[in-house]
């Protein structure tokens, strides 16, 4: 019979604690912090009401007001939501802490989270339909290009329109950077976004967030609304939200206490406007493939297509290969621009 080595002695470390004590203290700990849904949350009388600003490790950063807290997650939280339980944006209750954070921030849990009026979602990496909410109750989408370095992408433009219209946002656009161009050739580019600016109705916004120009009609537009601004990576939305405000600044010194350091546009942000209403910065995007679009229904979210689509020999028609499409002859006429049917058949075939 083989004779079973002695076993080693278990490792302690300097607290004389082992190894498994350690982990099994660990778990034990998890249990008791784990977080519970449960809806009927009655609201302690010190709860404060307040917007879900950005994620901080396993916390977030709440905005109540132009105060700033870190909040927990952990005990029983009010959700009405089926999808993510928290997202940058949320409205929240929060019950305060009766001591500040370690580093000295104001500290409290969230206890609620109220039902959500809109969100703007995408489908997740990976080859699974997969919601992922990107951010919750905002009125509009600024997508934001520029017209150089790097410059504007209208296949990226078309699909932030479908996403708006599927969450129920109003879309307008920015393109930043107009100080880089020559303004001989301003009318070019008007011309060019002729599609947006005519056929869609919608606001073109051509600025420069390093000299001022078109800054005020920014500021309109987002006064006293709650917007999230988007798009790729280096067109300038940080820059444009310092013209208005300290709160990103102050925002990303509380996250470098917290994160040692980490960039605050790796992740949404909201920043409460002084003049009322609030701005959501998000990271720089430069795929966004659309949650739940179907083949059937994307013909829809091209809404020049329409009055056309009536006159096609067959119904459905995909407006690709049938003959007789008056979609087709339409783009053909150069009475629907060429480039919008193309980002059509793009997102068609990925469908």
């Amino acid at each position: 019979m083989t004779q079973r080595k002695p076993s080693q002695p278990t490792p302690v470390d300097d607290d004389g604690i082992s190894y498994q004590g350690r982990t099994r203290e660990r778990v034990k700990r998890a249990e008791r912090t784990k977080t519970r849904i449960k809806q009927g949350k009655v609201i302690d009388h010190k709860g404060l009401r307040g917007i879900v600003a950005t994620p901080i490790g396993p916390n977030w950063i709440v905005a109540v007001e132009q105060e700033f807290w870190i909040c927990g997650v952990s005990g029983v939280v009010d959700v009405s939501h089926s999808s993510t339980m928290i997202v940058v944006g949320d409205v929240v209750w929060i019950e305060p802490d009766a001591h500040r954070t370690e580093l000295g921030d104001l500290s409290a849990n969230i206890v609620k989270v109220e039902p959500r009026t809109t969100v703007l979602s995408r489908k997740a990496a990976g080859k699974t339909q997969k919601e992922q909410v990107l951010v919750a109750n905002v009125e509009q989408l600024g997508i934001v290009m520029s017209a150089t370095l790097p410059d504007y992408n209208k296949r990226l433009i078309d699909r932030y329109l479908i996403a708006a219209d599927k969450g129920d946002l109003a879309p307008f656009i920015v393109i930043n950077k107009m100080d880089l161009i020559d303004p001989q050739y301003y009318a070019d580019f008007e011309a060019d976004l002729y599609v947006y600016i005519e056929q869609l109705a919608l606001p073109v916004i051509f600025l420069s967030a390093k000299s001022g120009m078109g800054m005020q009609e920014l500021q309109d537009i987002l006064a006293g609304r709650s917007t999230l601004l988007t798009g790729p990576s280096g067109v300038g939305k940080s820059s444009m939200i310092n013209r208005f405000t300290d709160a990103r600044q102050r925002v990303g010194a509380i996250s470098e206490k917290y994160e040692k350091g980490r960039h605050t546009t790796t992740a949404s942000l909201v920043i409460p406007l002084p003049s009322g209403g609030i701005v959501v910065d998000s990271p720089g995007i430069r795929e966004f493939g659309i949650f739940e679009l179907e083949a059937g229904e994307l013909p829809f979210y091209f809404e020049e297509f329409t009055s056309y689509a009536a006159n096609c020999k067959f119904a459905p028609c995909s407006h690709t290969h049938e003959p007789h499409c008056a979609v087709k002859a339409a783009v053909e006429a150069g009475e629907i621009d060429e480039e919008r049917y193309v980002s059509y058949l793009n997102l068609k075939e990925t469908l």
